[in-house]
Order: structure tokens, then sequence, then C-alpha cells
């Protein structure tokens, strides 16, 4: 009898050539593994147009490990949050052995089987481990992010342009083996790019708050509830693993900004109330303000300060309602 311990979960949108990549990728190795007889990939399609569901059910068979298609009903919520829901929650119900949870985007690729054994070894290891990463690079070989420290309120009144110049939210890595070969290190937030989860852990968290948090800083309102659970999360040191979305803009590229003020003061709102307001909406406004006569005038390629001046006129225009 086949246990089913491992679930891999994508969520997928209009984006057919980097699913196909993400796929492949591990169809090279997967079925020469131990995970060959104990893990299934469980694709949430959030209704792509482009092809991506005709592909997984043509080709899913040819892929040599087990792939279930999720497609949402009208009326569903199909946020980023919503869909990996849905996708641990169909995953839980259907395979009562599951272990653990391979957050696994169509912008990752796990070359080998060596990084998630190793972070399967240090999730076993550590008990009150919930999560384990792993370092990231793009397809040229930089380096992406992994992960941050847990947000400041100084920091989002900065902005996120001054904090990535100066690397204010770079993860302060803490190397060291607790087992033999493996490097690693705690970290307070750990993106779902690629992400192995314990299912124990995730049950107790409740999963994501897709309501709160639909798309940004879903991520990191979960790992907060996380250590408030006393629950850890951790990065493995690897130059396997790939997170690069290759240039291909998701759908809600166009609110990003937006999205990105809404998500952080709802962050702050839930874990630092009484902070919040050192910020908002004054300073914030203030930001706003200098950020958009700085595009005016200084921005010379007329595209990009066209696209400039109506994102921060959009932000000044929605900051006093809490960029609703």
């Amino acid at each position: 009898m086949i246990t089913t311990e491992l679930a891999v979960i994508i969520n997928s949108f209009n984006r057919l050539s980097l699913l196909k990549e993400c796929l492949s990728v591990l169809s090279d190795w997967l079925p020469g593994s131990e995970f060959k007889d104990n893990c299934v990939a469980v694709v949430y399609d959030a209704g792509s147009k482009d092809g991506s569901v005709e592909w997984l059910q043509s080709e899913a068979l040819s892929l040599n490990i087990p792939v279930r298609l999720m497609i949402p009903q009208p009326g569903d919520d199909t946020s980023f949050a919503a869909g990996l829901n849905a996708g641990v929650a169909y995953a839980i119900s259907e395979y009562k052995s599951l272990k653990y949870l391979l957050f696994y985007e169509t912008d990752n690729q796990i070359l080998s089987a060596g990084p998630l054994k190793q972070a399967q070894q240090m999730l076993e290891h550590d008990s009150k481990l919930a999560a384990c990463g792993f370092t990231v690079k793009r397809h040229d070989g930089s380096f992406a992010g992994a992960g941050s420290p847990f947000p400041k309120i100084t920091n989002f009144a900065l902005g996120k342009q001054v904090v990535h110049k100066f690397k204010l939210e770079r993860i302060p890595y803490r190397w060291h083996e607790q087992i033999a070969g493996i490097k690693f290190s705690y970290a307070d937030i750990v993106y779902t790019s690629p992400l192995l989860v314990k299912v124990k852990a995730w049950q107790e968290s409740g999963g994501l708050d897709a309501q709160m948090f639909p798309f940004s800083d879903c991520d990191l309102d979960w790992a907060k509830r996380l250590q408030i659970l006393r629950w850890k999360m951790g990065i493995i040191e690897s130059n396997e693993v790939i997170h690069d979305n290759m240039q291909s803009l998701s759908a809600w590229s166009k609110s990003r900004a937006k999205q990105f003020h809404r998500g952080r003061l709802r962050y702050f709102l839930r874990h630092r109330p009484a902070a919040v307001y050192a910020v908002f909406p004054v300073v914030l406004m203030l930001r706003h303000s200098i950020e958009l006569l700085a595009a005016k005038f200084f921005v010379k390629n007329a595209e990009r300060k066209e696209q400039l001046t109506g994102q921060f006129k959009g932000l000044l225009n929605s900051c006093f309602s809490k960029y609703e």
C-alpha cells in the first residue's frame, strides 16, 4: 500500500511556460528518488486562460509523478492565499498519512532531491521547526530573496525603495550545522518560494488568512502567527534551488504597490497596533507626496514617469482610507 506523506502544492495562474518548467524539473529526478512512492502534486489553477489547464489534462500522465488538478467553482475566492489554502485542504483530506507540504510556486525549481531531503531532515530533527526554506538563486546565478526579518514600522515609513537600496530587511543569517553537512539558519519569515512545511504546524496555525491578506504579506502574517504559537522557521543553504519568474509578471502586478501598502498596514494593525499611528496617515502621505514629486521632476523616461506618477497618485489618494 502506497503511503503519501508529501504534497507539492502549486498555485498557478496564466504562467504556462513556468508551470511546464517547474513540473518537468521535478519529474526529472523525483521518480528516481526516495520520494517517488510517497509524493503527490496538487495544482490549484486560479482560472488560467493560457492553456495551463488543457496542458495539465493532456500531459500530466507523462510527468511520471501523480498530479491532481483543482479548478475553482464560479464565485470562489481565487486569491493567492485562498488558492494555497484550498490546495492544502484538498491534500490533507485526500491523503490521511500526509506529513509535509512543499509550497512550490510556478517560478520555482528544485534541481535535485538533495535540498528537499535536507529540509525534511531539519524538520524531523527540530520538533519546533514549522517550516524550512532554501537559499535561492535566479537562472543567471544571482541571489534572490528567501525571506526577511519581521518588518519594522520605521521601514514602512521610509518605503520599499529606501529599504531595498540600503538592504534594511535582509535576513541576518547565522549559519550553523545541527546535522552534519547541512548549513542551517533560523529566520523570522521564509517565503513560500519554495518552502517545506509540517502539516501539524499548518493545521495549528490555521493556514493563511485569505480574507485579510489575499495577496501581499499573507506569508508575513502567517509567520508571525506561527511565532506566537512558538513555532520557528528556518533556511538551509543550497545551490540547487531557483526562484526566478523570468520577467513573467502576475495578473495583479499593476496593483502591486497598493496591495503591498494595504497588506503591510493590515499587518501592523494586527500585530503592532500601537505603533501604526506614528506613521499613519501623515508620515505615509508625506512620503507619497515626495515620491510623486520626485517621479515628476527627476524621472526622464516618459513611459516610466507616467507609470510611477500614476502609482504614487493612487497611493496618495488611497492612503487615508487605508489603501482600500
